[in-house]
């Protein structure tokens, strides 16, 4: 059951949308409104200090933990779901419409079995510190992105990303390295 609870952080007084207990705000967090955090099935979602959630972000933890480091933006109508565990590193910028998911469905190999009676398949995801997920990026089960990583707007990362890099497209792939000339 959804209970509406009024947060305060600072001067301003928010409301955040809280499931069940196991949520964690650290000090100097600014929670928009319309942000749902759910918590359940023992999991639980820890967020760091002087971060920055905004309008229509669902955070779901269910039977895992979601941790989300100190000073990370996560931009509107962004979605981030942990089974197994999702952890982004400190000072991360997530932009808008992004997608963050450590699970996906099962494809078992009978046909007659629906795909959503087929259960889940899950695998942790760990962001390093200073990565940059731009808008619509999608980030898919058993990913590490490295520190200081770029994710290019509506890049889908199916595999891990080393620090530093810059990848982009469907499947993502290299396309650039921070530091380097044109990077």
């Amino acid at each position: 059951m959804t209970a509406l609870r009024p947060a305060v952080f600072g001067f301003r007084r928010l409301w955040v949308h809280l499931s069940q207990p196991g949520v964690s705000i650290g000090a100097g967090t600014c929670v928009s409104e319309g942000v749902e955090l759910k918590a359940t099935d023992g999991g639980s979602i820890v967020i760091g200090r002087d971060c920055s959630i905004l309008r229509g972000v669902t955070l779901v933890a269910k039977g895992a933990r979601l941790e989300i480091g100190d000073e990370t933006f996560i931009g509107p109508w962004s979605s981030i779901v942990a089974l197994s565990g999702v952890t982004l590193g400190r000072d991360c910028l997530v932009a808008e419409r992004v997608t963050i998911r450590d699970q996906d469905h099962a494809l078992h190999s009978d046909r007659i079995v629906p795909i959503a009676k087929s259960g889940m398949v899950s695998k942790p995801i760990a962001l390093g510190d200073g990565v940059w997920l731009a808008a619509g990026a999608v980030v898919l089960k058993g990913v590490t992105v490295g520190q200081g990583a770029v994710v290019a707007a509506n890049a889908v990362v199916t595999r891990d990303v080393p620090r530093f890099a810059i990848v982009g497209g469907i499947p993502a792939v290299l396309i650039g390295q921070r530091g380097a000339p044109g990077g």
